[in-house]
């Protein structure tokens, strides 16, 4: 399928044993590109999709990262060199990070390290290291603004949760939501449908209200990065089963502390790994550090969890009395 409405268009990059889709908006006057997959990934496949079906890549003029992952916006060099008449868009709370992979790599990748103690797996760390070439953002964005491509006018929303300068697009002639990764479900999942891991959203208050904002919308079609098109039922059931994760996940959290008693981050992703899994449970628990880290913050910054320091200088996170 490569037209889910009227001039917009689902492209499928692959992503190893996953996909990848970015999203094309075609209008009378321009077109938007809806992330940037990784680095070889615009001429690889993206410009054979516009060739086969007759776009013009002079006709792009607006690109949007949704966020700060290296699988969507590593491949921002290429946008560059692809789409001239282009400027690339981002959240003015992500753009550094994509900007300085020195930074997305310190902040996001390997951001648990100093105040957990927990690093990335080193292959995770190499293989982002090499889907990357840094370039520039042309326009920090923030959300509210509309984009006119003449007989389409393209919506763009703060969307944080996943990252602090997610962004989501809205597509007014089709009401379609471009999401990307802004809802994350109960898994991510491979090429087949098959879980592959947890889902990786980081604040979650600001997760919930992302939720929030797409269920007062009524938004009945979701455009997203890994798992496709999302209409009506699914579109709504999709959203709720987000939002019961988390809770499930937090309730999880606040059951092991409490069994358990003091633990670091190393000594509790294992165990709710285990408790929360439907995916594999062998190398998953980096990914599954985003969303208890986050949850862990928030019980922290509730009073319900205090984080003292253990021999190693490891946090060490408890229940309060």
């Amino acid at each position: 399928m490569s037209e889910i409405a009227s001039g917009v268009h689902r492209i499928d990059t692959p992503l190893g044993e996953r996909v990848n889709t970015v999203w094309l908006l075609q209008g009378s006057r321009g077109s938007l590109l809806y992330d940037t997959a990784v680095d070889t990934a615009i001429p690889d496949h993206v410009l054979p999709y516009l060739e086969t079906h007759g776009l013009d890549p002079a006709a792009v003029t607006h690109v949007v990262v949704s966020h700060s992952d290296v699988d969507h916006f590593g491949g921002i060099a290429d946008a560059h060199e692809a789409f001239r008449n282009a400027q690339v868009g981002a959240h003015r709370l992500d753009a550094r990070l994509i900007e300085s992979y020195q930074d997305f790599e310190r902040e996001r990748v390997r951001g648990f390290l100093p105040t957990w103690g927990y690093d990335e797996d080193p292959d995770a760390i190499a293989w982002c290291r090499s889907v990357v070439r840094v370039d520039r953002v042309d326009r920090r964005l923030t959300g509210g603004e509309v984009v006119d491509l003449g007989d389409r006018e393209v919506e763009v929303h703060a969307v944080p949760g996943h990252t602090r300068g997610s962004l989501a697009l809205r597509d007014r002639p089709s009401g379609a939501w471009l999401v990307s990764d802004a809802v994350l479900g109960t898994t991510v999942p491979l090429a087949d449908g098959t879980p592959a891991f947890a889902p990786t959203y980081r604040y979650v208050d600001d997760y919930l209200a992302t939720l929030d904002l797409l269920e007062a919308s009524s938004a009945t079609m979701l455009a997203t990065a890994h798992y496709g098109v999302l209409v009506d039922d699914a579109a709504r059931g999709f959203l709720q089963a987000s939002r019961d994760f988390a809770h499930r996940l937090e309730d999880c959290l606040v059951a092991e502390l409490g069994e358990r008693g003091p633990a670091t981050l190393a000594e509790l992703l294992p165990e709710i790994n285990a408790q929360m899994a439907s995916w594999p449970l062998d190398g998953t628990e980096p990914s599954l550090a985003f969303p208890v880290v986050a949850h862990l913050e928030r019980l922290i910054d509730r009073g319900r969890v205090v984080v003292t320091r253990n021999a190693g200088g490891k946090a060490v996170a408890s229940l309060t009395a």
